[in-house]
């Protein structure tokens, strides 16, 4: 009986002992790891690092000299995609402070705390006329009735106790407890490095490029392009120019806009373009060859589209780009207004909800609207240049023609889900609507001077590019058009201001219909691609990817998969507890 008390002693000794040891061992593990600097992303896409050029910048301790503040405006009850939203914000900021440390300072604010009238005054101020956090309405039942939660998915931005900006993690509008919510929150997660690092970009920024929209050839005016200004005039010196023959007139520019040119390009002033891209300039090109009146449409029901005879394609395609004479067709389309019949509008394929590519420019852009577009071609030259595409049609589009005519009555023929193609899925099918060509290019004119310019001592003229240039092309005008907005003009300032509203009928780009549109957001990341913005073009090229349920899977399949969860864990524990029974019968057993 003694030597059995002495040996149970012993075995509780022992096992205190081991006990005492892993104790002790993770307690020393924990103390060397906390002075050890190590994180690991093991997941695929690398969805929880920040990029190389974020971290740099972060880093620096000559970009980001001061502190920035971000008062996020997600503090509060919400659903639970709304939570996971609120996470991801915390965790990526404190990514952020882990680089830059103090200079990085946020804090969550619940607008619906306080008095009414100071409720209302914040959430007005947030919304600042829809230019601001625009709110989210969510619907969902609670205990048999319907609720309805306000939220301002969004944050403010302050830099050196200025308000800088502000951040929309959601676009504002009514939404379910459903999927669509849920994709609107994981792509809102995945852009949040984007948005962060765009906002830090813009006020941390001490010099501004110059960036000009040409005119002289009948393109957009100033007027119909204050929304697109608008949304680069804090990164950018915005100038318009009128080349008119001048040698020097494009030589102070980064960039320039051809946007929407109605009249015939002059031989000088295509020479004057050619030299500015030999110089290593960057020219944007925004150009339907044909003119389609949407008056007249409203008014008979047709029209026939007219070459405008600009001369930009000829130019165009020495550098290697053709732009075809040809409207495209596509069944991922957008509405026509029509206020004559009693729908009020028509399904109309010339309106293309364009599809971005894996390009930094598009690969995070929501579809964007062109209203009546060309294809392109990529042509080869003996340039040393690489072309890449930016904007597709779907897979179920086709070329309508050369100059084609135009009629309502095609609805009738195709309906409201057209066959354009007899494989709807074949991605050969799709159209480019938007490339760029950039690298080392010869001129158009080399071999054929234009003469004005032959025997002028100040004309240094190129027959080859002296620095790499880039030529990008979209075959259409007006996608970045102003929407929603009126622009009146300030003589006395010398300005136009931008004054909300909501649409009118007889626009091109009308009938947004609720619908996300990233016209605005793929300006902008043209101009900043263009111009050279390497901080933000490897977060834009950067995608998360998702894996989204199987329903059908789940509904086959579920219930095979429940029992595994379930049975397996049990039968765990029973194998570890006859595991242990023998053990311990084997051990303590008199022999």
């Amino acid at each position: 009986m003694a030597k059995i008390k002495l040996k149970r002693a012993s075995n509780k000794a022992y096992y205190g002992i081991i006990t005492a040891i892993a104790l002790a061992v993770l307690i020393l593990i924990n103390i060397i790891v906390s002075f050890v600097d190590f994180r690991a992303d093991f997941t695929g896409d690398q969805r929880y690092s920040l990029t190389d050029s974020s971290i740099n910048f972060l880093k620096s301790d000559t970009i980001l000299t001061d502190k920035i503040l971000f008062k996020i405006y997600l503090e509060g009850e919400f659903p639970a995609e709304i939570k996971r939203l609120q996470t991801a914000v915390r965790d990526k900021l404190d990514e952020f402070k882990y680089y830059a440390g103090a200079k990085i300072q946020y804090e969550f604010i619940n607008p619906n705390k306080g008095s009414i009238e100071d409720q209302e005054a914040l959430k007005e101020q947030l919304f600042n006329k829809g230019q601001g956090i625009r709110p989210i309405d969510i619907t969902y039942r609670s205990q048999g009735a319907s609720n309805i939660i306000e939220i301002f998915p969004g944050a403010i931005v302050e830099y050196r106790g200025t308000t800088i900006d502000h951040i929309r993690f959601l676009e504002g509008g009514q939404y379910r407890l459903d999927a669509r919510l849920n994709d609107l929150v994981q792509k809102g997660i995945n852009s949040l490095e984007y948005k962060f690092m765009r906002v830090l970009a813009k006020a941390t920024r001490t010099e501004k490029k110059k960036l000009a929209f040409v005119h002289g050839h009948g393109e957009l005016g100033i007027p119909y392009t204050q929304g697109a200004r608008r949304n680069i005039e804090d990164s950018y010196l915005i100038d318009d120019v009128i080349i008119d023959g001048q040698l020097n007139a494009l030589d102070v520019y980064d960039g320039i806009i051809i946007a929407e040119p109605k009249e015939k390009f002059s031989g000088k002033d295509k020479f004057i373009i050619d030299q500015y891209l030999m110089q290593g300039g960057n020219i944007m090109v925004f150009n339907n060859p044909l003119e389609i009146n949407n008056d007249t449409i409203r008014r008979t029901g047709k029209t026939h589209s007219v070459r405008k005879r600009t001369g930009i394609g000829d130019l165009l395609f020495d550098y290697g780009i053709k732009v075809n004479e040809d409207l495209v067709i596509d069944a991922n389309y957008d509405a026509f207004a029509m206020p004559g019949i009693p729908k009020g509008f028509v399904n109309w394929y010339f309106y293309v909800r364009a599809l971005g590519t894996d390009h930094p420019i598009s690969s995070m852009v929501n579809p964007v609207k062109l209203p009546y577009v060309s294809s392109l071609q990529f042509v080869e030259t003996k340039n040393k240049t690489k072309p890449s595409v930016i904007l597709t049609s779907s897979s179920n589009s086709k070329s309508f023609g050369n100059a084609p005519l135009l009629s309502i009555a095609m609805e009738t023929q195709f309906g409201e889900n057209p066959i354009f193609q007899e494989d709807p899925n074949n991605k050969n099918n799709r159209s480019m609507l938007g490339g760029i060509v950039e690298g080392e290019f010869e001129s158009a004119f080399k071999n054929r001077i234009i003469s004005t310019y032959s025997d002028n001592p100040d004309a240094k003229i190129l027959d080859k590019s002296i620095a790499p240039g880039k030529i990008m092309v979209v075959g259409n005008g007006t996608f970045f058009k102003n929407t929603y907005y009126d622009s009146v003009a300030v003589p006395e300032e010398n300005r136009y201001r931008y004054v909300p509203r909501l649409p009118r009928g007889r626009e091109i780009d009308e009938l947004f219909a609720g619908r996300t549109f990233g016209n605005f957001e793929f300006f902008e990341n043209c101009v900043d691609y263009m111009l050279g913005e390497s901080t933000l073009l490897s977060i834009r090229s950067r995608t998360i990817d998702l894996h989204p349920t199987d329903k059908l899977k789940i509904e086959k399949q579920g219930a095979f998969y429940k029992f595994i969860n379930i049975a397996i864990p049990l039968l765990f524990i029973i194998v570890m507890a006859v595991v242990v029974f023998v053990i311990r019968r084997y051990k303590y057993v008199k022999k």
